[in-house]
């Protein structure tokens, strides 16, 4: 905290002109920073709101064959 109060000292010290180019750099800089409100995701937190996403767009609303009775199919074509 204790560079903060030299910064701001410092830059109340600087001439009107070069405070206006600090401040330019200042906000160009900031455009690109991460936003520290914004939570960082995780992979696994991505995937799981893509498989949400990708469930609530290809969902029917209709209940149909249970995935067991599938595989087992599956399983008794191979035989």
């Amino acid at each position: 905290m204790s560079n903060l109060v030299q910064i701001e000292s410092a830059v109340a010290g600087l001439p009107p002109q070069d405070q206006r180019s600090l401040l330019s750099w200042l906000q160009e800089r900031l455009r690109f920073a991460p936003n520290p409100q914004t939570p960082v995701l995780s992979d696994r937190q991505v995937w799981l709101g893509e498989l949400a996403e990708l469930r609530a767009r290809t969902h029917t609303g209709k209940s149909g064959v249970q995935l067991q009775e599938l595989m087992d199919d599956l399983r008794e074509e191979r035989c």
